[in-house]
């Protein structure tokens, strides 16, 4: 089940929304991405949403946004307008001349209402991101799980059961679904093929696939999966060497921002402050500014960090 969305879970935006399905119908040409991504983030399924009607769903929010923000911030403003003359004052726009808390409002709905559009049609692909992440970081566990009970003699079923009753994310998630349609009558070969082809993460299809075609053609489970597991290993000691070349020069533009370069900084300030008529380079808040400067950089240097780390390390 994804995350609980409110304005996909509201019965209201769901109907009012579909005054814009044409226009979500040709929105949803122009995100051609949008329904592989509410597939594979469990959006499309958990909400039976498709692509041009969660695109109407994204310009209706947006919409009652825009309306709301300009009217109740334009109506704020016209009411401080008589205190404050630059609120009070308006542009000329060729002919047309606009008061300035019409202006102001229609401006800042506008620029609140785009940002929101964006943020929701890129929600699915960020919970897509986020599955990948998850499922690659559990995958080998899993596979060496299923290979190591496999070889033990316990049959495929209840190894799939043994998976999806432990703690691996999204992986176990995956596996529950798989075991509630076989024992909806489906066959288990069949449910795997539809978890390979919806899951967003290459290498847990790529072992999906390779143990469909050993369940089909009748070959040892445990060797496909023992070659899959095999190959994954140096999928993951190759990105974890494409991760430390990328550590260097991280690591070397760290030590010249966040430490050399404040540190002769302030040397070069408080020298400086020691001169006739350079008293305010001297000054406390240039010194908090720089230290605050700092601080972002280090945290700006720790997310690109993380974000470059490899989804099969955990």
């Amino acid at each position: 089940m994804a995350k609980r969305i409110g304005f996909l879970e509201s019965r209201f935006v769901r109907n009012a929304s579909r005054i814009f399905i044409s226009f979500g119908s040709f929105l949803a040409g122009m995100f051609p991405k949008i329904e592989v991504n509410l597939k594979q983030s469990g959006i499309a399924t958990d909400y039976n949403v498709n692509a041009r009607e969660y695109m109407a769903i994204c310009i209706f929010v947006s919409s009652f946004t825009f309306i709301t923000i300009f009217f109740s911030l334009s109506g704020l403003l016209l009411v401080a307008g008589g205190r404050n003359p630059i609120i009070k004052g308006s542009i000329e726009l060729g002919e047309i001349s606009l008061p300035m808390d019409i202006l102001i409002g229609l401006v800042f709905a506008l620029i609140v209402s785009l940002f929101l559009f964006i943020q929701m049609v890129s929600y699915p692909s960020v919970i897509v991101n986020r599955r990948v992440k998850d499922i690659d970081r559990n995958l080998l566990f899993v596979l060496r799980t299923i290979l190591v009970q496999i070889r033990s003699g316990i049959p495929i079923f209840d190894t799939f059961i043994s998976i999806a009753t432990s703690d691996y994310g999204e992986i176990s998630n995956e596996f529950r679904n798989v075991i509630e349609r076989v024992r909806a009558g489906r066959p288990i070969i069949e449910s795997l093929e539809e978890l390979a082809v919806r899951n967003p993460s290459i290498y847990f299809r790529r072992a999906l696939w390779q143990l469909v075609n050993a369940l089909k053609s009748g070959s040892d489970v445990g060797d496909n999966l023992e070659n899959v597991i095999k190959s994954l290993s140096k999928e993951q000691l190759v990105e974890i060497r494409q991760y430390q070349s990328t550590l260097n020069p991280l690591a070397m533009m760290y030590m010249m921002v966040a430490v050399i370069a404040p540190s002769l900084g302030i040397t070069v300030l408080i020298v400086l402050s020691t001169f006739p008529g350079m008293e305010s380079i001297g000054r406390e808040e240039i010194f908090w500014g720089l230290l605050a400067g700092v601080a972002f950089m280090q945290f700006m240097f720790m997310s690109v960090i993380k974000s470059k780390r490899p989804n099969l390390m955990s």
